[in-house]
């Protein structure tokens, strides 16, 4: 007994040292000056401090579930850890729910408890994780979870996120388009006035319909921030910082959602502006499409039905900004032919103009974010769908033609970007070699 009292002592006394020396450490770091530092030095600081903060969260989790394990929280009074935290630490709610809510999530889910304790990945890749776990099972999850962690690590996180979703749909169809059709049940919008006049929007859109309105919406933004940069371009005389618009992007928002109840309301009036000219976009492969339309005919040759057409792990079916849809989705597209869909083939079909004309049509925009699907900016982007634009490479001005096969898209800043640093070298730094959204089955970009 007095053996094993001295071994937990021992344990306890190198446990609270290497804590204290942990913070010791951090606080060395705390006090070093990183302004003036080379660029690359910063930046791998900052790689560093990334990774440390991921560590942390690991080391944060494991002691909460020590604690909750023998209930210290209980001796005084505290329901859960999270009331303790709150009155020794004095730690708001959400932040004490949310460190518990991790410890709670990596214990179900041993390798991603690993790659969070190494470092490699963030909190927010353990809530996508949890989420699949809860979606499939545990014995599901359990087969695939060392792929899915291996992806996060390598992956831009809207990417693996993407990624996640297709394994979530791939193991469990039904399910899925289950949960498809309670999201559609459960669309609501509510609007209110205040008491000062003003209103108050709220709603919850399932993927489609919130679809066509963002685009539409992010539209009228990138319209409405155009005339606030020619406005203040005309008032100082040089290209405004953004900071010396007249609007935020909040008020653009704003703004942009009353312009398009002014569209809606002039849209019956003689010499209304018309329709949007806005077309959903659904990416699916070709096998998928054909075994869809022969179900729908009920082809002798293809004796499955639309139930019973299962998605392998190579196929591909989401909408044109990354958001992954079920088989039902496709078939109202291509029962309703209320979407235009892109089937892939290695070469894709170029449209030329050459330098007759100066602006893309509307069809080569459509092709190039059917091409690229996502900005193809070299440091990196996320933005995708009707929001990106057309851009020449080279650049008009410099020769460019207006051929899909000598242009990319872009998202409006990065677009501006490529603009204003033509000609100058790239800062040191990893491209992004992974900007072209390529369909699960063709592999990597090229």
């Amino acid at each position: 007994m007095y053996e094993n009292s001295l071994g937990l002592q021992r344990e306890v006394t190198s446990t609270m040292i290497e804590l204290e020396d942990l913070e010791h450490s951090l606080d060395l770091a705390n006090k070093a000056t990183y302004h003036g530092l080379p660029g690359v030095t910063k930046a791998d600081a900052l790689a560093t401090a990334s990774r440390l903060r991921n560590k942390l969260d690991a080391l944060d989790a494991s002691i909460i579930t020590a604690f909750e394990s023998t209930q210290e929280h209980r001796a005084e009074g505290h329901a859960s850890v999270i009331g303790w935290l709150q009155h020794h630490r004095r730690e708001h709610n959400d932040d004490a729910a949310a460190r518990r809510r991790l410890a709670k999530r990596i214990r179900v889910m041993p390798r991603t408890e690993q790659a969070l304790t190494e470092g490699e990945i963030t909190s927010h890749h353990v809530d996508v994780l949890h989420r699949a776990w809860r979606m499939v099972g545990a014995e599901a999850f359990a087969i695939g979870e060392q792929a899915l962690v291996d992806a996060a690590v390598v992956k831009r996180f809207a990417d693996f996120a993407r990624l996640v979703e297709y394994f979530i749909y791939a193991v469990g169809p039904q399910e899925a388009a289950d949960r498809e059709q309670k999201q559609y049940e459960e669309r609501y919008a509510s609007s209110s006035r205040t008491l000062d006049g003003c209103g108050k929007v709220d709603a919850w859109m399932p993927a489609i319909p919130f679809t066509f309105w963002q685009a539409e919406l992010e539209r009228l933004m990138e319209v409405l921030y155009q005339e606030d940069r020619a406005e203040a371009r005309d008032r100082l005389g040089r290209q405004p910082l953004p900071s010396e618009l007249t609007r935020t992007t909040r008020q653009r928002r704003v703004d942009a959602m009353s312009r398009m109840a002014e569209r809606s309301a002039a849209f019956d009036e003689p010499d209304g502006p018309g329709p949007s000219r806005f077309v959903l976009n659904v990416h699916a492969d070709e096998d998928l499409v054909a075994r869809l339309i022969a179900a729908i005919l009920d082809d002798e040759s293809t004796p499955e039905t639309i139930e019973e057409i299962e998605l392998t792990p190579d196929s591909l079916h989401e909408l044109d900004d990354g958001t992954v849809v079920t088989v039902n989705t496709l078939l109202l597209a291509i029962l309703t032919g209320a979407v235009r869909g892109y089937l892939y083939d290695p070469d894709g079909v170029p449209l030329r103009f050459g330098r007759e004309r100066r602006l893309f049509t509307r069809s080569q925009a459509d092709a190039l974010r059917a091409r690229f699907r996502r900005c193809c900016h070299p440091y990196g982007c996320d933005r995708a769908g009707p929001s990106l634009q057309s851009n020449h490479t080279p650049e008009w001005q410099r020769g460019g033609q207006t051929d899909i096969d000598m242009a990319n898209a872009e998202c409006g800043p990065h677009n501006r970007w490529y603009s204003n640093t033509y000609g100058q070298p790239p800062p040191p730094g990893p491209t992004d070699h992974g900007q072209r959204r390529t369909p699960p089955d063709t592999g990597p970009p090229t």
